[in-house]
Order: C-alpha cells, then sequence, then structure tokens
C-alpha cells in the first residue's frame, strides 16, 4: 500500500514537471497581443436588458444601438451537445421550466420563448451557430462557459473555426485545464481565468509561462488596492476584466484604473464613448501617479 502511494505520489510530481517544462517554465508572459490593442473594453453585460430579455437577439441588437462593440454572453449545453446562448443552470427563470439546461434536447428548446419579468417574450433561445451568424451584433465577444469538458471544448473550437474570426473572441471559466486545452488546439484564441480575485494572485505564478491567460476576470467586489499593486507589476492592469459593474459603482472602477468591465447598462451612466474616454484617461493617469513614485 504505501508502495502504491509511493508510485502514484512520483507519477503526479512528473507529470506536473512535464507540463511546467513544455509549458515554458514558470515566470512572468510578455508575449501579450490584447484584443483593442489594449485600449478599454465595455461589455455589455448579456446584451441590453433594460426591457430586454437577457441573451437574447433584442437584447444584443439594442446594445449595439447605444454604442457597446463588445457583448459579454453565456455558453450551456444541452443533453444532445448542442452549445446554445444561455446562462442559467435551470430552464425556470428564462424557459418557464423547472428542469435543468442540460436534461433538455435542442428540439425541446429551439421553439420555446424566452420570459421576461413573467411574460413570455417574441425572444427565442439562440444557438452559438446562429449568434455567430449575427455578425452585427459586436466586434468583441466575451463567452462565459457555463459547464466545461472536452467534448464542450472541441465543440466550441468547431463552432468557432467556420463561423467567426477568432483574434476577437475571449473565451472565460474557472477551469483553468479547459483553457489551457483551448489554448493548444487555438493559440490565437484569447482566454480569461475567471475568479482571479484578492487573495488568489497566487495562481498567477504556479501557471506555465506558455498556458498564462489573456485576461484575468474577477467581480468588481473581489477588487482591492492591493490587487490593483499586483497587476501593475507583473505589467497585467491592461489584461483585468472586472464584471458586477453598474451605475452605483462605476467611479469605484475609475478610482481604481480598471479599463476592461462587464457593464450592466442603464441611461444614468452616458453614452459608451464618453466612459471608454474616462476609463482610458484614469487608467493612465494612474500610471503616470506610480511612474513618479
Amino acid at each position: 500500500m504505501i508502495r502504491t502511494i509511493k508510485y502514484i505520489s512520483i507519477g503526479i510530481i512528473l507529470i506536473i514537471s512535464l507540463i511546467i517544462i513544455l509549458g515554458g517554465g514558470l515566470g512572468d508572459r510578455y508575449d501579450y497581443e490584447l484584443i483593442n490593442q489594449g485600449k478599454p473594453i465595455i461589455f455589455a453585460h448579456r446584451g441590453y436588458v433594460n426591457l430586454n430579455v437577457e441573451n437574447s437577439k433584442e437584447s444584443f441588437s439594442k446594445s449595439d444601438s447605444i454604442g457597446f462593440n463588445a457583448i459579454e454572453t453565456d455558453i450551456s449545453c444541452t443533453k444532445d451537445g448542442k452549445l446554445i446562448i444561455f446562462h442559467d443552470k435551470s430552464a425556470k427563470r428564462l424557459l418557464g421550466i423547472d428542469t435543468n439546461i442540460n436534461e433538455m434536447k435542442w428540439n425541446d428548446i429551439k421553439q420555446r420563448k424566452l420570459v421576461y419579468n413573467g411574460k413570455q417574450t417574441k425572444n427565442k433561445v439562440l444557438s452559438l451557430d446562429e449568434f455567430l451568424e449575427q455578425t452585427n451584433f459586436s466586434k468583441i465577444l466575451y463567452l462565459d462557459i457555463k459547464e466545461t469538458s472536452k467534448s464542450i471544448a472541441d465543440s466550441l473550437l468547431f463552432i468557432l473555426k467556420k463561423n467567426r474570426k477568432k483574434e476577437n473572441i475571449i473565451i472565460a471559466d474557472e477551469n483553468l485545464l479547459f483553457l489551457i486545452y483551448i489554448k493548444m488546439k487555438a493559440p490565437n484564441i484569447k482566454v480569461a481565468l475567471e475568479g482571479f480575485n484578492k487573495g488568489k494572485e497566487w495562481i498567477y505564478y504556479i501557471i506555465p509561462v506558455n498556458y498564462k491567460p489573456d485576461y484575468y476576470s474577477s467581480f468588481l467586489s473581489e477588487v482591492n488596492e492591493k490587487h490593483i499593486a499586483f497587476l501593475k507589476k507583473h505589467n497585467l492592469i491592461k489584461n483585468k476584466i472586472t464584471y458586477g459593474v453598474d451605475a452605483n459603482n462605476i467611479n469605484t472602477v475609475l478610482s481604481l484604473g480598471i479599463q476592461n468591465i462587464i457593464l450592466d447598462y442603464d441611461n444614468s451612466i452616458g453614452s459608451i464613448d464618453n466612459l471608454e474616454k474616462k476609463l482610458l484617461l484614469k487608467n493612465q493617469a494612474k500610471n503616470k501617479k506610480n511612474d513618479t513614485k
């Protein structure tokens, strides 16, 4: 028994060592080619959802019309392996069906109308194929993967290959192995590690250089000055994406010098163009201040 445990331990150490070697060793990564040339990106959170059902053709079209050039949306998988634009694990809130979305087949979903505030809308669930074919929705996409597996990764890569320029897509998830697999198969696709919160900066140090994500995401509530200092030390401030941002905390974003946000928009925020300029100016001002210290 002890010998078996010893061999297993040695095997694990060898595998980890091999991953680190193949991944270029440990350390900082310097070859980031960021979307939008590193300028601020403001993503419409599930589209524009004021008076529109989330993750719908209507919400995406509306976000484009008010000035967003980036969208955050969610990718779920049906029982028969169809990738769809859908956030919740359960279908109850958005389809009125008390079952999990991954227990339903696509044919049982595609004709149903999405529900908003308890009432049916004219919108249907979009498949990922349908969403990507709507090229006027957005220039930049942040795809939040709700369930991960090798088969889901392969399906995702297959759909992206035939439908979209991959350089303007960010695949986001907390599963680092899933993201590494995506990068190995399609290096020109950007990936974002979600859940990169304050206090979890140590994760950065254990990821091999070649497998380090392009972006690091977290709720705004999980960002503080110490976290920002870490990002700046490793030249990652432009790689940070924060969600949970709205009119109530937009000033916090500006004070921290964050550039990339996933925004729950309302009219009190003003124009997207002006907000992008504010994010850029605040970030430049913060960097200049730090450089003079």
